[in-house]
């Protein structure tokens, strides 16, 4: 099971987001030069991110991502109850995620994203405060509303140039954050 999880998210990483990333550098790159609002840029992602789950599943013979979307500012649970993620003080903050690999239902989050353009400092530690909640594994004392257990959770800051990613996984006790730069060449 743990093998399958691991496995799990090396595919969100290198076979969904990193390939979406560049599939967005490719076609809208303008957008991101012009300083289109993230809203934009996200919403962008999300549409590349979608195909790119679709050509997986045809390429591979799988139906991982079969019931799976890329929904941008989604705030809404399975059962249509807003979402909220547990702040520091353990409690139940309402949230909006920037971008949510999901299945709309109860079935837990592939993917919770943030971006960001670079400079852009307005929420930062709201954002990945956010991401480490939603990838933490909820405890008995953890507010009962609460999205916990997405598998992977990654906070992009973005430019023309390049693109900064910190990855979010469960290490178990605790949340692991890894780097990934990428330099754009155009």
């Amino acid at each position: 099971m743990e093998t399958e999880i691991y496995n799990k998210k090396e595919i969100i990483i290198s076979e969904i987001l990193i390939p979406s990333l560049n599939r967005l550098y490719q076609i809208d790159f303008d957008n991101i030069k012009f300083g289109v609002s993230e809203r934009n840029i996200c919403a962008r992602l999300a549409h590349h991110m979608e195909n790119i789950m679709h050509e997986y599943d045809v390429m591979n013979s799988e139906n991982l991502f079969s019931n799976y979307y890329a929904d941008v500012e989604y705030n809404r649970m399975g059962n249509g109850d807003h979402k909220y993620y547990e702040n520091r003080e353990h409690q139940q903050q309402y949230m909006v995620s920037d971008l949510l690999i999901h299945n709309r239902g109860q079935e837990r989050n592939l993917l919770a994203v943030e971006l960001k353009r670079k400079g852009n400092k307005q929420n930062t530690r709201k954002d990945q405060e956010r991401l480490r909640s939603m990838v933490s594994l909820s405890t008995l004392n953890s507010p009962s509303r609460c999205v916990h257990n997405t598998l992977v959770g990654a906070f992009i800051e973005y430019s023309p140039d390049s693109i900064k990613i910190d990855i979010y996984t469960n290490g178990g006790c605790k949340v692991k954050v890894d780097n990934i730069y990428l330099r754009i060449k155009r």
